[in-house]
């Protein structure tokens, strides 16, 4: 019987120490996703309108890798300025964990934006675009699939600046927080 409790005991131990204290993107996103300052959407590939697309196959199975894109934003107003630093901060610090790879960062008209991603340089499993505006807010993404290349999900961009694909619902958002002007 002793060994049973000294067996649980370690199990215990073991457990809490694999508990990262560290905060994760996931965790930010369900933290904040019912907060009224922010705009919170869970955006399906549906949306995406895959089956009127013409897509090469490479075009296509990228699409296919993406299975859902999380969208988090917060809106900076004269009241708020506080929270849209310390939120900055916050969500920098995550980024800045090893476990994320910046591909990118690109800016323009006093917005500042990072691309990274998790997972292995041929098999992304979640990328990440942080935008950040210090008159008009921020914006966090979150593109989750299974097996994204790098080079695919090039083309894909490539597919969508070129109007391929309809990113109607996307503006939609984009203009619900003003980040289009």
């Amino acid at each position: 019987m002793k060994n049973v409790y000294k067996i649980l005991g370690i199990v215990s131990i073991s457990l809490m120490m694999s508990c990262s204290s560290e905060p994760s993107l996931q965790k930010y996103f369900v933290d904040h996703h019912g907060d009224a300052d922010f705009i919170a959407v869970d955006v399906p590939t549906s949306l995406l309108d895959k089956e009127t697309v013409e897509l090469n196959k490479d075009e296509r199975e990228a699409l296919e890798s993406i299975k859902k894109v999380n969208f988090l934003a917060l809106q900076l107003t004269e009241s708020n300025q506080g929270k849209y630093e310390e939120e900055s901060a916050a969500i920098k610090k995550i980024l800045d964990a090893d476990k994320y790879e910046t591909l990118m960062r690109f800016g323009s008209d006093g917005t500042k934006a990072v691309l990274k991603y998790q997972g292995e340089e041929d098999d992304i499993d979640e990328v990440i675009v942080f935008a950040k505006n210090n008159e008009k807010g921020l914006a966090l993404v979150r593109v989750l699939g299974d097996n994204m290349r790098p080079e695919k999900m090039a083309m894909l961009m490539k597919s969508v600046e070129k109007g391929k694909i309809n990113l109607n619902a996307f503006k939609e958002i984009a203009q619900t927080i003003d980040i289009d002007d």
